[in-house]
């Protein structure tokens, strides 16, 4: 069972976020970051590509498609907590997403 599952049927059992919180199963990270970069899955498509032209290039290229189809949106999606995801659904939702906005817009040193 992933993480996710587990604290999910928590949340449901009734358990509190502030519980959950202190005993993180995501090592405190409440979003996950995609798994694959943008040129990981363009390589990826590039190398179906050209299996389906060496194979046979007058034949739809099947291989391309259920690549691009299978990890086409890989680099855009993580997972977010449930904890989290609670908070941002809850009435101080709109606080916290100002706040981490304002937090993405402070330049780094």
């Amino acid at each position: 069972m992933s993480s996710y599952t587990a604290v999910r049927r928590e949340l449901q059992a009734g358990t509190s976020p502030d519980v959950l919180c202190a005993t993180c199963p995501w090592d405190r990270l409440c979003v996950q970051p995609p798994s694959m970069t943008r040129q990981e899955i363009d390589r990826q498509i590039d190398e179906a590509k050209q299996k389906d032209a060496k194979e046979d290039s007058d034949k739809m290229p099947v291989g391309a498609l259920l690549t691009a189809v299978m990890i086409g949106g890989r680099d855009t999606t993580g997972q977010m907590c449930p904890v989290f995801a609670l908070r941002l659904r809850g009435p101080d939702g709109r606080q916290l997403a100002d706040g981490i906005r304002a937090l993405m817009r402070e330049e780094t040193s």
